[in-house]
């Protein structure tokens, strides 16, 4: 300090050079700071543009013509692919409008038979959901094989619940074709309360899709078998997507402690008959386990079944399958 004070000129010039120093020290690192990003920025974008031209995709006669082969390829494939669905579902065959009223009676003859022997509950007035054609025909002989078709793959449906364990079929639901459109309604069938509002079939240029709507009640180990066998080509002939599925149990309230009760125990026999009865056993070593205790608990939940409600795509693929995707053109 004391130099400072006996120096003051020179102090003051040592003090403007330092501040100097370290401003220009600043703007030489800001400027450092603004050339490397710059540069890397520019490093960068070069290298882009470098990779984009030797890129692959690049609009050269030659990638254009690798592409329009590629697309070329992927369509044969799709082609292909529709041409191998169409072989794999069951064929419609022609079949007449009296031919199908027969054929209905019979399925649902020998459905109620089976659905007897195999314990499966139906509804009253089953008749596949076309109920409309145990008494009347179709209007066309094109709507006959159609319903014809349809009917085969609801019965093997309902052989399929019967197949895993299903306990009863409370409703059964389809859609209309579009060749029975202006046909009457379908006949109202099960209770109005249970009642699914199903919706008109689907229909695309390469596909349609025919709905199905089913209320079934079954434990949870036949709800997964019939879930996987649904997707399972050889257990179901048909192509099929589950498209809506909502289970609840069949009891939505527990059970009432007055509805619960223990088995009833067999009374033991008298002393003195029970020696006269059962001879003395003889003198051995063995270990033998004690008899079992009675019982004395139940289960209380976990015994209910379920109400599943489901919704069944039933695809049908159509013979536009075959050349679902188009050739591109030349030259594109």
């Amino acid at each position: 300090m004391d130099w400072i004070r006996e120096n003051k000129p020179l102090a003051a010039i040592l003090g403007v050079i330092i501040a100097g120093s370290l401003a220009l020290g600043y703007l030489l690192f800001d400027a450092w700071s603004s050339y490397t990003e710059t540069k890397d920025a520019y490093l960068s974008m070069g290298s882009q543009v470098a990779g984009l031209k030797g890129s692959r995709l690049a609009p050269s006669e030659d990638n254009v013509k690798a592409k329009q082969a590629l697309v070329e390829e992927y369509a044969a494939n799709v082609n292909r692919l529709g041409g191998a669905l169409l072989i794999l579902q069951p064929p419609v065959q022609p079949i007449k409008d009296i031919e199908f009223q027969a054929k209905l009676k019979t399925k649902i003859a020998d459905v109620r038979k089976a659905a007897a022997i195999s314990k499966m509950a139906l509804p009253a007035e089953f008749a596949f959901g076309l109920d409309d054609y145990t008494t009347g025909l179709p209007k066309s002989a094109a709507a006959a094989a159609e319903l014809s078709s349809f009917l085969d793959a609801l019965d093997e449906l309902v052989k399929l619940f019967m197949q895993c364990g299903v306990q009863s079929v409370d409703l059964l639901e389809r859609s209309k074709l579009a060749l029975e459109q202006d046909q009457a309604a379908p006949s109202p069938q099960g209770n109005n309360r249970l009642r699914t509002q199903v919706q008109q079939q689907v229909t695309t240029s390469i596909l349609e899709k025919r709905q199905i709507s089913v209320i079934l009640t079954l434990d949870q180990g036949p709800l997964q078998r019939l879930i996987s066998r649904l997707a399972n080509p050889s257990d179901m002939p048909f192509f099929t997507s589950l498209r809506l599925l909502r289970i609840e149990n069949e009891r939505q309230l527990g059970p009432l402690r007055s509805e619960v009760s223990l088995p009833a125990v067999p009374p033991a026999p008298d002393g003195a008959a029970a020696a006269s009865a059962t001879p003395a056993p003889a003198a051995s070593d063995e270990i033998k386990p004690p008899p079992p205790a009675p019982v004395d608990s139940v289960p209380v939940i976990g015994e209910e079944r379920l109400k599943v409600r489901m919704e069944i795509d039933l695809v049908k693929f159509l013979d536009a399958a075959k050349g679902a995707v188009a050739q591109p053109p030349a030259g594109r």
